[in-house]
C-alpha cells in the first residue's frame, strides 16, 4: 500500500517538476475525455460479487483515494495540488455517460495528471475497480 501511495505522490510531483509537460497535459485534460466507440462497447467480464467488490475497494484505497477521495468524490488530498480536478464518481451526470468499457479504458490509458494504470494494475484489478466505482455511485445516490 505504501508503495502505491508513494508512486501516486511521485507522479503528481513529477508533473509539477516537468512543468512544460504539465501545462500541455492540463490543457489537454480540460477537453472532454471520451473513450473510443470500440472501448465503450466492451463489457465487464466480472460480476459484482462481494469478493470482487472487496478487491476493488482495496485497489481503490491503495491507488485512487489520494486524488479521488475516500468516497470517490474527487476530493482527495492530491486533488488540491492539481489544476484539473479528478472525476467525481458520485456525480450522476458523469456516471450516466460512462460505460464500464469507457471507465476501464480511461483508467488504463490515463490522461493529464491521471496516470495510466495498465502497466501497474492487472486487467482483473482494473475491472474490479470499475465494479467498485459503480458501487461508490450507488452508495452516494441511494
Amino acid at each position: 500500500m505504501w508503495l502505491a501511495c508513494a508512486l501516486a505522490i511521485c507522479t503528481v510531483i513529477a508533473m509539477f517538476v516537468f512543468s512544460g509537460g504539465l501545462v500541455s497535459a492540463q490543457e489537454e485534460a480540460t477537453k472532454p475525455w471520451v473513450a473510443p466507440d470500440d472501448a465503450r462497447k466492451v463489457k465487464n467480464p466480472l460480476t459484482a460479487t462481494p469478493e470482487n467488490l472487496a478487491a476493488g475497494a482495496d485497489t481503490f484505497r491503495d491507488n485512487c483515494v489520494l486524488c479521488h477521495g475516500e468516497k470517490g468524490m474527487g476530493d482527495g488530498v492530491g486533488a488540491k495540488t492539481i489544476k484539473v480536478k479528478p472525476a467525481n464518481f458520485t456525480d450522476p451526470k458523469l456516471i450516466s455517460q460512462e460505460t464500464d468499457g469507457s471507465l476501464f479504458w480511461k483508467m488504463s490509458q490515463g490522461r493529464g495528471p491521471m496516470p495510466s494504470w495498465k502497466d501497474t494494475l492487472e486487467e482483473k484489478e482494473r475491472w474490479q475497480l470499475v465494479l467498485y466505482i459503480r458501487k461508490l455511485y450507488k452508495d452516494a445516490n441511494k
